[in-house]
């Protein structure tokens, strides 16, 4: 199936199996799009027909497509989400935005935050958000979002080193946004940031499943939102030496 009218636009942190396993997943759409606001894949090789944009944009500033649908680099797109999109964007009355679940998968199980972010959108609503424990998503839309049952996959690794380097590029990419919008770090960043993003996998469904698990995705999470505003400190810090 093919999704003319969507341009799908990956949040990159880094390249190889991951993004590529991400552009795999939403071939259907109309255009694939790799943002990469760190500037670090401008020699990751893309398959033909990818864009890459290196910097900072919007999304609506990349296609002139009448729908974005918005995807981490770790994320793919379950094989129902362009028949539930197609459906979605073809009703008269289509939301400007929409809501799709973004399930987690490791330790035999899947993990759902209880409140899925807003990851598809008209192109005039399609700016990039940055909300508590610094999860990315599109809005805020001007109207009321509409909720899909499709999800975008997370497959997490059980490896502590895999794991740590591949958020560690995710901080990058999140300091980059912060920088963008002017976002100055202050301390109760360090300490709320970790605790709001943590506590959203604490929360998330499956509620029994074993604590290790849930914690382990919880420290990862919270490791991530630490990272990313130390990133943007050292950010900071180094413009001011550079003014001096």
């Amino acid at each position: 199936m093919r999704v003319p009218a969507v341009a799908a636009v990956v949040l990159a942190s880094g390249g190889g199996a991951r993004l590529a396993s991400a552009l795999a997943s939403v071939a259907w759409a109309g255009e694939r799009i790799v943002l990469d606001p760190a500037a670090r894949l401008t020699r990751e090789p893309l398959p033909r027909g990818v864009r890459l944009h290196a910097g900072v944009a919007e999304p609506l500033e990349l296609t002139t497509a009448p729908w974005v649908l918005l995807l981490g680099d770790g994320e793919i797109a379950s094989a129902d989400v362009p028949a539930a999109i197609a459906t979605a964007v073809a009703e008269p009355g289509a939301r400007p935005a929409y809501r799709i679940p973004v399930a987690v998968q490791g330790f035999g199980a899947t993990f759902r935050p209880p409140r899925a972010p807003i990851r598809l959108a008209r192109r005039s609503e399609a700016r990039l958000r940055i909300g508590p424990g610094l999860a990315v998503d599109l809005g805020p839309p001007a109207g009321h979002a509409g909720q899909l049952r499709s999800a975008l996959i997370v497959r997490t690794t059980e490896r502590l080193g895999e794991a740590v380097e591949h958020l560690d590029a995710q901080a990058t990419t999140l300091a980059a946004l912060l920088a963008e919008r002017r976002r100055r770090p202050r301390l109760w960043h360090l300490v709320l940031g970790p605790l709001a993003a943590g506590g959203h996998t604490l929360v998330a469904r499956p509620v029994r499943q074993r604590a290790s698990a849930r914690w382990f995705l919880a420290v990862l999470a919270g490791y991530r939102a630490a990272v990313a505003y130390a990133k943007l400190w050292e950010r900071r810090r180094a413009e001011s030496a550079e003014r001096w």
